[in-house]
């Protein structure tokens, strides 16, 4: 099996900076966490990765299953009404499994936004990710507004892919020895 994913375009091999007061910024735990990561993708062997891969798409057709429910009933104006306010409070839920998925898939990584004031995952445009690479809460997550307004059988269909696309994230997760694998990007290095 080829892994797609051309390391050395990571910007987290380029040296990271600190602020001048000697604190770690986020900026810099992100490309540790990053680096980290990284690292214990590089040593899987064929065989775990061949396991990985298969999980990964499994992820991304889920994802895709439950972005093409909310679409349904027109999710990307509900969300505009309300400024995405789930998306402003969000915070760091990008795990080590969601960027092995991009490392898996060859998706080229985004750069989180630290300093934006809201999620650090958020532009003006939008998610910096597309649906199918979205950390497992953001997926999920069907405010009222929205949920308010989907059939019967979407909202069972959603829940159910929901109740699938833990166990996956669990699999995948136990497929790794290191323990900060099954936490976010940013909490690998604060574990170590």
């Amino acid at each position: 099996m080829q892994v797609l994913f051309d390391f050395s375009r990571l910007f987290i091999l380029q040296s990271a900076t600190m602020e001048p007061t000697g604190v770690v910024t986020d900026d810099e735990v992100w490309r540790l966490g990053v680096k980290a990561v990284v690292n214990e993708f590089r040593i899987l062997t064929s065989d775990q990765l061949t396991g990985l891969k298969a999980g990964a798409e499994e992820l991304i057709a889920l994802k895709a299953a439950m972005q093409e429910v909310v679409e349904k009933v027109n999710c990307a104006a509900i969300c505009a009404t309300c400024g995405g306010e789930c998306c402003v409070r969000g915070k760091y839920h990008f795990s080590a499994v969601d960027l092995v998925v991009y490392l898996l898939t060859g998706k080229e990584l985004f750069e989180p936004r630290f300093a934006n004031g809201r999620c650090s995952y958020l532009a003006e445009d939008g998610c910096l990710m597309p649906p199918q690479y979205r950390p497992f809460n953001c997926v999920t997550f069907v405010c009222e507004q929205i949920e308010v307004h989907l059939p019967t059988s979407d909202k069972e269909f959603f829940y159910a892919a929901e109740g699938k696309l833990r166990l996956v994230y669990k699999e995948l997760q136990g497929m790794f020895t290191d323990r900060r694998m099954r936490g976010s990007v940013m909490s690998y290095v604060q574990a170590s």
